[in-house]
């Protein structure tokens, strides 16, 4: 964050009366807490840029910042009574006051360094001797200076001097650059500020990280779906078991005329009708009765592993299931944690169909995997409901109950639309086309896979994709209004 924007916050938000409470963290993240204060002090510490601003968000998972105690401790209860910026680099400087238990005047400043790559938060007494601090260099790592705990705190070198530049309002961010005098802009730096961190820094990694999660499950799912393909085949080999006992049984019928040596057998098959002639396969070094016991060993194994491998088979299906639900909770999470968190989050999850509860008349269901869709279309939803489905490409089943028999109002048109263009392979696209209809209008082939469907009389919407959560916020100002 260029100097000149720090230096013009500071001058614009320095606030009195602020006491401390405590500090917490997220990430790369730290905010520090005042009594009786909705707002805080956060400190972007993120290497993309670093900057701080005054917020009330509640969208991170704040934590205890156990490596903060001791800041904490001597912080406790003193009053915020200023704030400035070096001007050598860009270093502010938070003042704090206490009155400690013998009643004597304590004087602390915390020190937040925000020079790129050097990222530090310090806390020095009123002889300017460092208390603690996040990062601790020795002059091993930094032959310049060291910042550790009882040594007193010195600026880092720099050879110029930053002067306060002029700003022209509104300001705006284009391309993660601030663009000064731009018409639709901010008229306030912290609220630019906190839009950076919030709307693009925060924003741009939780979507990164998702991604990334999500590419771990698909490749799980490509694991699964390969041991199915693999399944299927033994099951298909399993299947012939009948097959491996007849041959085994015209063999031990002909034992007579086997020989060690042979490699194939002509025999009359009388387990058809018409009694045609068959060849058999040997094992040229096997004996007349091993031969009938290579077959007869086919015959158990395939009779005994049918029944196992459709068992694997299932077990694997509902695995893959499962993962598919966890792309959904995935998406819909506002922010993804570290896996095991979400491995720990996401157990309540898999009780069924997503719903979205409009009001008594209307209600919108939401199938996450093949299964749940098969679910909500054939055995939840009735004739007078709505289905939903993107047109051209896969995607999820939207049933949108109409439990009063109404007509279909033009918000919730729209909004299931979004969804199912959301929830499909065309989610990234725009003018997604999604065909809607009445559930007595849709139809499951005898027989079909889990989620295949035919339907008739259908209309269909061009629209941009809509996810669960913003649908959910739009629902809830249509109730308001």
């Amino acid at each position: 964050m260029r100097y000149k924007y720090l230096a013009k916050w500071i001058e614009e938000n320095f606030e009195q009366n602020l006491v401390f409470k405590r500090i917490e963290r997220f990430e790369d993240q730290i905010r520090i807490l005042f009594r009786k204060q909705k707002k805080y002090f956060q400190i972007n510490l993120a290497s993309e840029d670093s900057f701080c601003f005054f917020s009330e968000k509640k969208l991170l998972p704040w934590e205890e910042a156990k490596e903060y105690s001791t800041l904490e401790t001597h912080l406790s209860s003193a009053r915020f009574t200023g704030m400035s910026i070096s001007d050598k680099d860009r270093i502010i400087r938070l003042s704090f006051e206490k009155i400690d238990i013998y009643n004597q005047l304590q004087l602390y400043s915390l020190i937040i360094e925000l020079i790129p790559r050097y990222q530090n938060i310090i806390l020095v007494d009123k002889n300017e001797v460092i208390v603690d601090c996040k990062k601790k260099i020795s002059y091993a790592e930094n032959t310049h200076r060291q910042i550790l705990p009882g040594v007193k705190y010195e600026l880092p070198v720099a050879e110029y001097e930053n002067k306060i530049e002029p700003i022209i309002y509104p300001i705006k961010l284009t391309n993660r650059v601030l663009v000064e005098a731009a018409a639709d802009g901010f008229d306030s730096l912290n609220e630019l500020l906190e839009n950076l961190y919030y709307a693009e820094i925060f924003e741009k990694r939780n979507e990164q990280k998702k991604k990334q999660a999500i590419t771990k499950v698909n490749a799980q799912i490509k694991k699964k779906n390969r041991k199915i393909e693999k399944l299927e085949a033994e099951l298909g080999e399993a299947q012939k078991e009948e097959h491996w006992k007849q041959l085994a049984e015209l063999l031990k019928g002909n034992f007579s005329q086997l020989r060690t040596g042979m490699d194939e057998i002509k025999v009359i098959n009388y387990y058809q009708e018409d009694f045609p002639e068959i060849i058999i396969k040997l094992k040229p070094e096997y004996t007349a009765q091993k031969n009938i016991n290579f077959y007869f060993k086919k015959y158990r194994k395939a009779r005994d592993g049918k029944v196992a491998i459709s068992k694997q088979i299932s077990k694997t299906l509902k695995e893959v299931d499962e993962l598919s639900k966890d792309i959904f909770e995935i998406e819909e999470q506002e922010i993804y944690l570290a896996e095991k968190q979400y491995q720990t989050r996401k157990r309540d999850s898999k009780r069924g169909f997503k719903k979205i509860v409009v009001d008594a008349d209307w209600e919108i269901l939401i199938g996450r995997t093949s299964t749940e869709n098969d679910l909500i279309t054939t055995k939840v939803a009735k004739s007078q409901d709505w289905w939903f489905h993107t047109r051209v490409f896969r995607g999820t089943h939207i049933v949108l109950r109409n439990y009063q028999k109404q007509e279909l109002p033009g918000k919730l048109l729209l909004i299931c639309c979004r969804m199912a263009a959301y929830y499909s392979k065309a989610k990234k696209s725009s003018n997604v086309p999604v065909d809607y209809t009445q559930i007595r209008y849709v139809r499951k082939p005898r027989g079909s896979v889990a989620g295949y469907v035919t339907y008739k009389n259908q209309k269909t919407l061009y629209v941009d994709p809509l996810s669960m959560r913003d649908a959910v916020q739009k629902i809830n100002n249509w109730r308001e209004v």
